[in-house]
């Protein structure tokens, strides 16, 4: 089978963004994360600043799963909560830029895309390193360093786990695993690119 998207998930300030994105250039296809958002936005018609307010506020209250709710795609999405809409919305998109060959960085995407054709990776990293990345890419306070890292990657997990049904950290769900405290982000670029390279000979 041959892989024509990447979908990755990643803990916070483990370089996963930029591993999509150096894997977009060497495949010359697009990288897609933020981009959902403003997509989304463009289909509600709200503001960009606006879902973020909302994702913001979204808790792991958002307790749903697609599944439940896919009879609302015909109905106007009637009784969904503003989180709920959103989430739908982007899945939505997911599914829609997963019609042609793209990298995808987060927003559930290796749970909700299940065809053959998905390349599923989790990017991990040793604390130190992450804590590091995290003061000097993101410019988070010291004291907060912590706190920070577990808040964004329980609400990735939450937001995950909420609309696939399944397991965000759980290897089963992934094809690769890769570590950048071990590996450089070139590195791991590398080792994707000849993954998706051989799986078209």
């Amino acid at each position: 089978m041959s892989f024509n998207v990447i979908a990755i998930e990643r803990e916070f300030a483990t370089g996963g963004l930029e591993v999509g994105k150096k894997l977009a250039k060497k495949l010359n296809i697009p990288c897609y994360s933020k981009e959902i958002l403003e997509i989304a936005a463009e289909k509600m018609n709200l503001s960009v600043g606006e879902l973020k307010d909302i994702e913001e506020s979204t808790t792991g209250n958002l307790l749903f799963s697609l599944n439940l709710f896919a009879s609302y795609t015909s109905g106007g999405n009637i009784g969904l909560t503003k989180e709920q809409k959103l989430a739908l919305v982007e899945a939505e998109v997911v599914k829609e830029l997963s019609l042609n060959p793209c990298v995808i960085v987060g927003r559930g995407a290796a749970g909700l895309l299940d065809e053959k054709n998905v390349l599923k990776v989790f990017i991990l990293a040793d604390i130190d390193v992450r804590r590091e990345r995290a003061i000097n890419i993101y410019n988070v306070e010291e004291p907060l360093v912590d706190y920070t890292l577990r808040k964004f990657d329980k609400r990735r997990a939450n937001y995950f786990n909420a609309i696939t049904g399944v397991e965000w950290r759980n290897p089963k769900n992934y094809h690769m695993i890769l570590n950048s405290s071990k590996l450089d982000i070139d590195s791991i670029a590398d080792i994707l690119f000849k993954c998706v390279e051989k799986s078209h000979m």
